[in-house]
């Protein structure tokens, strides 16, 4: 994992945070290359941060350097971890936005960080990742929230320490989320903030709201005014989570200090969610595969086991089972063994099976959910509907039985799962659908057929019935 940061000695005051990733703390095991961007005159050792989030800290940035995306490849590392103070168009000048992108396109994932945003460059740059943060000095603050009871008394603390000014509790954490694992205890997390907001510039199928503000939350700028005309409330993120169509994971919060050893000490609930964030983006939850996909007639009609005889003429692949599963970083299909396609009917009852597992602390564990769907589509979708599970906790097979068409023709069945908090699942597979032929061979004649095969005898019929009833009648007039 690559991490690039300004904040001065790092390796010090994110001490905590660094052994989540190296694996310490955690079964992660990651390891992790530190680079500090133009950092000079650095005299401070511990957490310095002045209320204003101005630039004018004991450590300075100076453009000594050129851009890194030469110097550091990102070919070499499985992720990028952006942790700064403040976000400036100094810093990006260095870490360019190509650079970024490169990581994008090679659907490694991202985790940002900051503390505030400055200047029109940095500006530009978060929107390209579809962030657009409440920046140039502003900060967030709820002043008017007394409900929490367990905040170690917070108000005492305020007054008597710089580094906790302006910093509150919040604990409208996401539910029903893979991405933390602890919101499934009584005690209900409360995160120490202290930072600004942000918000999503994408659909909302596409990220996720893991920390909001309170509602008596408000934005404030330098000057301690408070800003109107800006968000307020719940509509103000701090955490959030992007993954987008390529299965990308993106964790953006908009403040650092809470994962810095300094609020680690004072609130754990801050440790446990760092946790629960360095575990989704490093795909170690959040995870489904699939396996043991099958498609069948069902038991109920006949010729079961019955395959087309054209199938390798028309250079079809087909598979006996299709064991396919979401692997960490790419899907690959094993055990594959060609053989002839099913020759599927118009009107017939298919099965389908398929086996779905969740990936929890390294550990593949049936996944138990009701909302998978599968679609049946020819030039526009036939039906949805959802795939049924077994009663068994332990089960992980989701199956079907439903009906094709009674129209011939090239039919695609389906899978698209996307929830949120999940890789996205696409699955496909296409099913020849064919009429019935008098010249198909092993083909039993099933009642509601019938008619088509009277038709074709009794036009057999009359091809000879009607000469010999045309001879027989001229042959009648002669005589």
């Amino acid at each position: 994992i690559l991490l690039i940061t300004n904040i001065p000695d790092l390796e010090k005051t994110y001490k905590e945070f660094l052994n989540i990733l190296n694996g310490k703390k955690v079964s992660i095991g990651f390891k992790t290359k530190i680079v500090y961007v133009d950092i000079k005159d650095c005299t401070s050792t511990g957490y310095t941060n002045d209320t204003g989030y101005n630039d004018s800290s004991t450590c300075q940035l100076e453009h000594t350097s050129g851009k890194i995306d030469y110097e550091l490849d990102h070919v070499l590392y499985d992720g990028l971890i952006i942790i700064v103070n403040i976000l400036n168009d100094k810093f990006v000048s260095i870490i360019s936005n190509t650079y970024i992108n490169s990581f994008v396109k090679a659907k490694k994932n991202i985790f940002l960080s900051i503390n505030n945003v400055i200047g029109k460059n940095a500006t530009k740059l978060l929107k390209s990742l579809n962030i657009y943060v409440h920046g140039n000095t502003n900060y967030v603050d709820d002043i008017f929230n007394n409900n929490n009871n367990n905040n170690n008394n917070i108000s005492l603390i305020k007054n008597k320490s710089k580094e906790l000014k302006n910093a509150f509790y919040t604990n409208k954490i996401i539910e029903n989320t893979p991405i933390i694992k602890t919101y499934s205890q009584k005690k209900k997390l409360n995160i120490l903030y202290k930072g600004t907001a942000h918000s999503i510039l994408l659909k909302e199928k596409y990220y996720l709201e893991v920390l909001k503000c309170n509602k008596t939350c408000l934005l404030y700028n330098r000057t301690h005014e408070i800003l109107n005309n800006e968000k307020k409330g719940l509509d103000l993120l701090l955490i959030s989570s992007i993954q987008l169509e390529n299965n990308l994971r993106l964790v953006f919060s908009s403040s650092s200090v809470i994962f810095s050893d300094f609020f680690f000490k004072i609130n754990n609930d801050n440790k446990r969610i760092a946790i629960d964030l360095v575990y989704w983006y490093l795909n170690k939850s959040g995870i489904i595969r699939y396996n043991n996909f099958k498609l069948y007639k069902s038991s109920g009609t006949s010729e079961r086991n019955s395959f087309c005889a054209t199938d390798s003429d028309r250079n079809i692949n087909t598979y006996e089972n299709i064991n396919t599963y979401e692997n960490i970083n790419n899907n690959h299909i094993s055990k594959v063994k060609p053989k002839q396609k099913p020759c599927f009917y118009i009107n017939n009852v298919i099965y389908v099976s398929i086996d779905f597992y969740e990936l929890n602390y390294n550990y593949w564990i049936p996944y138990k959910k009701k909302d998978i769907q599968f679609e049946l589509i020819h030039t526009n979708i036939i039906y949805r509907n959802f795939l049924n599970r077994y009663k068994n906790d332990n089960n992980p097979t989701y199956y079907k039985n439903f009906k094709l068409p009674n129209k011939h023709g090239v039919y695609k069945f389906q899978i698209y799962y996307l929830r949120k908090g999940y890789n996205i699942l696409n699955l496909t597979y296409f099913i020849t659908v064919r009429s019935l032929l008098h010249y198909d061979k092993n083909q039993k004649v099933e009642s509601p057929n019938y008619p088509f095969y009277l038709y074709i005898y009794i036009s057999l019929f009359f091809f000879f019935f009607l000469p010999w009833y045309y001879c027989l009648t001229i042959r009648t007039r002669n005589n």
